[in-house]
This record gives structure tokens, sequence and C-alpha cells, in this order.
């Protein structure tokens, strides 16, 4: 092979790499060289690279005049033997002005057992709390409750006291909980916003609470434990 040869393939294996390893390098790219928003930069994937230079594409590969960025290597490279480390010097960059962590939240975890019956229970409890007739005699869930329990009678009375402030208290709380979401660890795990992966963990915020935080930070510790045993 000659020394043509040898640097188209070694351009396209740099190219095949990034798209399928580290699609999160390249939104970071974007983030911090052309202030991009995670979700206009949701779909980065590169497109070529020289001694000198990235080029990053935000459009389908189908798109007949795709957006594509620049990102520069300053000083450029004198051989691709050098992508490696400076692509690796390029994120830490981005990741550092960006304040967000270099690894990346790449899938959404169900809740699972007691997290569950808690998803379950809220989910019960935005379906009948909106309505506070739901509370009242005739109401099927007052006769169900009342007539097969011994406090039924009270506790629904107590709901239908505590409904319009309760309700109200408990939207606001999970909805600070769905902005902390974002802000502490959608955000800071990279998750480009307003994707599908980012819409899942916003809405089981917005239901559970608590149980969606746990399930994140578990993964992520469990990833950061991971990368530390490959280095």
């Amino acid at each position: 092979m000659d020394h043509h040869s040898k640097e188209i393939a070694a351009e396209d294996r740099i190219i095949t790499h990034m798209n399928a390893n580290h699609q999160d390098s390249l939104i970071r790219y974007l983030r911090h060289t052309h202030r991009l928003s995670s979700f206009r930069a949701r779909n980065a994937h590169l497109t070529s690279v020289s001694y000198s230079s990235l080029t990053i594409s935000t459009s389908p590969t189908s798109t007949p005049n795709p957006h594509t960025y620049l990102i520069p290597f300053d000083p450029p490279m004198t051989s691709y033997t050098e992508a490696r480390t400076r692509l690796a010097s390029l994120d830490a960059a981005a990741t550092s002005a960006l304040n967000v962590s270099p690894l990346t939240l790449k899938k959404y975890i169900r809740p699972r057992g007691f997290q569950a019956a808690i998803f379950i229970l809220v989910i019960i409890f935005f379906l009948l709390f909106p309505r506070r007739a739901n509370f009242l005699p005739g109401a099927y869930v007052y006769d169900l409750v009342s007539s097969n329990w011994r406090y039924g009678e009270s506790v629904m009375w107590f709901c239908f006291i505590i409904q319009p402030v309760y309700i109200t208290l408990v939207l606001s709380i999970h909805i600070v909980e769905m902005i902390y979401m974002e802000r502490s660890r959608l955000r800071k795990y990279n998750v480009p916003r307003f994707g599908g992966l980012w819409w899942a963990w916003i809405a089981s915020t917005f239901v559970e609470g608590w149980g969606a935080f746990v399930r994140v930070d578990k993964l992520m510790r469990e990833k950061e434990k991971k990368a530390k045993a490959e280095h």
C-alpha cells in the first residue's frame, strides 16, 4: 500500500471510529467551538478529517446541502498517528469549558421493584386528584374505597379537603424536580435536550421524582468505575 492509500485508510478509520463510538465528543466539539445547542448538535457526525481540521455535519447523511462545521487543529498534525491524542485534547477542552462530564448518559432505565410501585401510585394520584368530585359520594373511587375499607369514608373526606392545595403542591414539587434533573444530570451527562432520551428521563422524573435520580446516579457511577478500570 502506497503512502496516499495509507493516508486515506487512516482517515476512514478515524471517521468510522468517531461516528461509531464518540458521537458525544463530536457534539461537545460543536457546542464548545461553534456554540451550538445540544439539540442543534444532536445529529453530529464526522464527515472528513485532515491534518489541519475536522469537518462535522449536523444534517442527515442523505441531505443534499448539509450544515457543516470546521474544527481546527492548532497546530496542525504532522501525522494521523497524532489523531487520538489531539481528539482527546479537544474533548477535554470542551468538557472543561462546558462544565460537563466526559461520560455520557446513553440509555433510559425503567423503574423496577419499589420504584415501580411508587411510579404506579403516583400515576394513580395524577389520575384521581385533579378531579375533586372523585372523593364525593357517588363517585366510583369513593364508593369503591368506602365500601371496602373501614376508614374509607374518612380518607375520602380528607382527600376532598386537601385536594386544592395538595394537587398544586405536588405538581409544583414534581416540576421543580424535573427542572433539577435537566440542570444537574441530563445537561451534565451530555443528553441532547428535547431528544427521545431526554424526554424519557424528564417524563419519568415528573412522575416519580427521586427514583429517577437514583437510577441515573447508579448508572453513571458504574460507567465511571468501568472507565477507570479501562485506563
